[in-house]
């Protein structure tokens, strides 16, 4: 049974009156032992302590061969299963999950045996589930459609992913993404953004087939990334995103590259939601790191919170920085008696505060 935390998060990315906040993580490596997996997830809810993330999101990350012709810029790692560790991160940081999940790697009944893992034993209820990585190999999953009704099933809420690429390519993305709605899925989250441009096109183009069909249109979550280094760079081209030569070439020819890349993304969003305030379309904001480089994953978290204010802003809703004392536990060595961390938060306008809606009461 999926837990309470679980629950709250989807109605929350359901909402299309209210923004959602997501941070992406990858669970630990294949042969992890449990010790470690439990120390990984309560140090990084720990670390995430620290901003006012409504949940996270969990990849189900796959070697995706056939995809590309292109080497692979950082080595395939097999990661773990990642519905066990979603499950635990959501009990060490109390927050829920949106776990990914790539349906073409089961047999149909392989997958249904999962799904009743994932949701009645690890507690989770948001998935975004994904297919194959390429039209050109033969997957022995279920369909998109039979993996929604297996979930659906079970109680779970469906999420999908959207690509504005594709819909550059073939101009249908707001189609597909119709289709889906219609299977189930109640909300999208793109692939990593370098290009606003295509984004605002998709949005318009799903916001007014929405208005045609008289259909509500479901949140889209946008996904931005920081880059900090000109390998990263080849791995956010081998992944597909669209990189505009003047962007790429603002980023690796700046002396600090992540920041610059973490200014061009926030102009990004701000463009965005400018461009597409018309449609009708609700947002949110998922960010994460692609790489492991420490100058990447801070600027992840720098990306998180202005990203975040500028989604509260535009909608006219208030925020603040809040100060706290906190002291650390006895059992960790450290020098300073207390330490003091700065959480930003929304606060006060209509009852908001760290994006969650407050009752009267």
């Amino acid at each position: 049974m999926a837990s309470p935390i679980a629950s709250a998060l989807a109605s929350k990315l359901c909402d299309p009156s209210e923004p959602v906040f997501l941070y992406g993580t990858v669970p630990p490596l294949e042969g992890t032992t449990d010790e470690k997996v439990e120390e990984q997830a309560a140090s990084f809810a720990k670390k995430m302590a620290g901003l006012s993330v409504d949940g996270f999101i969990v990849y189900d990350i796959q070697e995706e061969k056939g995809r590309t012709p292109e080497p692979r810029p950082f080595a395939f790692r097999k990661m773990m299963e990642p519905s066990g560790y979603a499950g635990l991160l959501q009990k060490k940081s109390g927050k829920g999950v949106v776990l990914y999940k790539c349906v073409a790697e089961h047999s149909v009944g392989n997958f249904e045996g999962w799904a009743d893992a994932a949701v009645n034993t690890h507690g989770l209820k948001c998935f975004n589930l994904v297919g194959g990585a390429t039209s050109s190999v033969t997957y022995t999953g279920p369909t998109m459609d039979e993996a929604a009704k297996v979930m659906t099933a079970r109680g779970a809420k469906l999420g999908g992913v959207t690509i504005a690429e594709r819909h550059t390519k073939k101009c249908n993305e707001h189609t597909t993404v119709m289709r889906k709605q219609n299977m189930g899925m109640k909300w999208f989250i793109s692939q990593a953004i370098y290009d606003d441009k295509q984004m605002v096109n998709f949005i318009n183009d799903y916001g007014a087939l929405c208005k045609s069909e008289s259909k509500a249109p479901v949140k889209m979550i946008l996904t931005f990334a920081p880059c900090g280094r000109e390998k990263t760079m080849k791995f956010i081209d081998w992944l597909g995103v669209v990189v505009p030569p003047e962007t790429r070439s603002a980023i690796l020819d700046a002396e600090n590259k992540a920041a610059t890349s973490v200014n061009l993304l926030c102009d990004m969003l701000r463009n965005i939601i400018k461009e597409t305030a018309g449609s009708g379309v609700p947002l949110g904001v998922s960010v994460e790191s692609v790489s492991i480089f420490k100058d990447e994953v801070a600027a992840t978290d720098d990306l998180f919170r202005r990203s975040q204010a500028i989604i509260l802003d535009s909608m006219g809703l208030g925020w603040s920085v809040r100060w706290g004392w906190l002291a650390p536990k006895k059992d960790e060595k450290k020098k300073e008696v207390v330490q003091m961390i700065g959480v930003a938060v929304a606060a006060a306008a209509a009852g908001f505060v760290g994006g969650r809606r407050l009752s009267s009461a």
